[in-house]
């Protein structure tokens, strides 16, 4: 049932994400095209600053797309129909999650694309000069760079799921049923205190973690000592190592909103 509800979720959604990535890569393509044969630099300089705000205005249309979608199937009239479906709440919640982290990651991979392309358009660089770039680093990392993509996309994709869990989280709260004025406001201002627990949370565990360690001066010495002497393969070991703390942090933070969006849908739904 849940492939089922992703795939509903898709085909709902897919003519709105089109139109946004169409829309991004006729920005960075048109734009510098027609300033390419202007001289002036101020001239090139807005081109530039134009094409960065479309990207900027898609990423924020985007989640504020997604957070109409959340809103329009679970907390209106549709929202009937959804949440009594013969489906367990979470399935509904997981649908949800992975194709709006979907339709956000494809979202930031075409504006990278978007922004290659302008870059190339622009800029005399061509793609093999970019090549012969990217391959010098991987054969210093010595093949070591593999895992480390791999660890650094699942830190972004989970990362971009955890935003997503969160904002799922102070919609619903915005909906309890005590509320019937200023939803979006209080939805807003729920998000953000989020985010501070989280950062809180995020600062009192290293503090604790450091602490009772009792090593944190040492460890500093050794990085500091490290930042001279180490190789790429080391900091690469390293950097490693701090990704796979974030991949389990991201994980942690999804189950936890997660888990209290379950709840509040469960208990303290108020469709309109």
């Amino acid at each position: 049932m849940l492939t089922k509800l992703i795939k509903y979720d898709i085909r709902s959604t897919w003519r709105d994400f089109t139109g946004i990535f169409l829309a991004i890569l006729l920005g960075v393509i048109l734009v510098p095209m027609a300033m390419k044969n202007f001289s002036n630099e101020l001239v090139q300089l807005t081109a530039g600053l134009v094409a960065f705000a479309i990207v900027i205005a898609v990423i924020a249309i985007t989640i504020i797309n997604l957070f109409k979608i959340y809103n329009t199937n679970v907390f209106s009239k549709e929202g009937y129909l959804t949440m009594t479906l013969p489906v367990k709440t979470s399935q509904i919640l997981t649908s949800k999650l992975l194709v709006s982290s979907m339709w956000i990651t494809l979202t930031g991979i075409v504006s990278i694309i978007g922004m290659i392309i302008f870059t190339l358009i622009i800029t005399p660089m061509g793609l093999d000069q970019l090549w012969i770039g990217f391959r010098a680093l991987t054969e210093q990392l010595d093949g070591m760079t593999i895992p480390t993509l791999i660890l650094l996309a699942l830190v972004i994709i989970l990362s971009i799921t955890k935003e997503v869990a969160k904002l799922f989280l102070a919609c619903t709260v915005a909906h309890l049923k005590f509320m019937t004025k200023w939803r979006i406001p209080l939805g807003i201002f729920t998000y953000f205190v989020l985010s501070w627990i989280e950062s809180f949370l995020f600062q009192i565990t290293g503090d604790i973690l450091f602490s009772v360690s009792g090593r944190f001066e040492e460890l500093a010495q050794q990085l500091q000592s490290m930042a001279g002497s180490a190789t790429p393969q080391e900091f690469l070991g390293l950097f490693n190592g701090a990704l796979g703390i974030g991949v389990i942090y991201s994980l942690l933070l999804i189950a936890g909103f997660s888990a209290l969006t379950i709840w509040l849908l469960n208990h303290k739904l108020d469709l309109d």
